[in-house]
């Protein structure tokens, strides 16, 4: 049986920002704001049986706000960079918000993450729904979209995105929780193991676009395919580094689905926590916090410990579950506009495990 609360987190431009907490009967919870479809907290026991937040939060609405790291946030209506804040349609250009230097970042100046959502509770979860009308952000179409989250007796959450425009538009939807598995930060985020069954990532250029062309991963530091230590994969170096400090790279998934093996597994040796991820998408971005040191610090939710003076730098590691970042400027990752009508339809699972 899943339960849901509903409590009262603050209020944000006079409007009052709901936290809903679902939560099954083996304790494992999991907290989302209907502002951005935040996800504040997800709580798993440990292989002591102890209760740990397993995403990096806040327990306050205004670290939310204006937050450069989108902690926890849906994301919309485009994840990662977009080239010069522009891409065409038709023959059309459409122009975005710049606020990532020349380019849009993460659906612009206020994308979906910085969104009031109307919020239906379901049996075992939660449907959140906002319309995006034609030109936000210099998008073309009106947008209905919802996000839908809903867990199950295995501890695991799902996190499904349907999306139909009224014209041909743009859509890149992803979550961008950071996950730290130890539990509260007891241990830093790259201390975790990370496996993901990609042969492939996208080549970046200066200011994090990709180029359209792939790295193999073999022979480098991107080979996760039979798991790392995040940190030790970053003291292994890439020329890729100088661009993004650490991992901030696209890997191209060899496979899509929510059946079979999953494309990512997340490890940490400390709190026996592993959650294994199933995607419907082609493509996981890791970012592994290489500025979460310059963001307000993150609050040990579970155990209420005294927090740092600074978060430290690679604390948690967000995995943004997508298809290619930029995918509308690049033609040889195959993305495609949304047609008029046409029901945009993508999920994420994440189980959460003791090995």
């Amino acid at each position: 049986m899943i339960t849901i609360n509903k409590s009262l987190f603050g209020t944000h431009n006079g409007q009052a920002v709901y936290q809903y907490t679902l939560q099954n009967a083996n304790g494992f919870r999991v907290s989302v704001l209907n502002l951005g479809g935040t996800i504040t907290e997800i709580a798993v026991k440990d292989k002591h049986n102890v209760l740990k937040n397993v995403v990096l939060g806040y327990t306050n609405l205004d670290d939310y706000i204006g937050n450069g790291a989108y902690n926890g946030a849906t994301i919309g209506r485009t994840s990662g960079r977009i080239h010069n804040a522009a891409f065409t349609i038709d023959g059309k250009t459409y122009h975005l918000f710049k606020n990532n230097g020349e380019n849009s970042l993460h659906g612009g100046k206020e994308g979906f993450s910085s969104k009031l959502f109307e919020v239906k509770e379901l049996s075992n979860g939660l449907e959140m729904h906002y319309t995006s009308p034609d030109g936000e952000e210099g998008y073309p179409a009106k947008v209905d979209f919802k996000v839908i989250y809903t867990i199950t007796d295995d501890n695991s959450l799902h996190i499904a995105y349907e999306a139909v425009a009224d014209a041909k538009t743009y859509l890149n939807i992803t979550n961008h929780s950071y996950f730290n598995l130890s539990g509260d930060m007891e241990m830093n985020g790259d201390t975790q193991v990370l496996q993901i069954a990609a042969d492939n990532i996208c080549e970046l250029a200066e200011g994090l676009i990709p180029t359209g062309d792939y790295i193999a991963v073999k022979g480098t530091t991107f080979d996760l395919r039979k798991g790392k230590v995040i940190a030790e994969g970053i003291a292994e170096g890439h020329p890729q580094f100088k661009i993004t400090r650490a991992y901030d790279h696209p890997f191209v998934l060899n496979h899509s689905g929510l059946n079979g093996a999953p494309q990512l597994v997340l490890h940490s040796p400390e709190s026996g926590i592993t959650m294994e991820a199933y995607t419907t998408q082609r493509v996981a971005v890791i970012y592994t916090g290489n500025f979460l040191d310059d963001v307000p610090v993150f609050d040990k939710v579970c155990t209420r410990k005294e927090k740092p003076a600074k978060n430290p730098r690679f604390v948690g590691v967000a995995i943004e579950m997508q298809d290619f970042p930029d995918g509308i400027n690049q033609p040889k990752f195959g993305v495609k506009p949304l047609e008029k009508g046409e029901v945009y339809k993508q999920e994420t699972v994440y189980k959460f495990l003791i090995k």
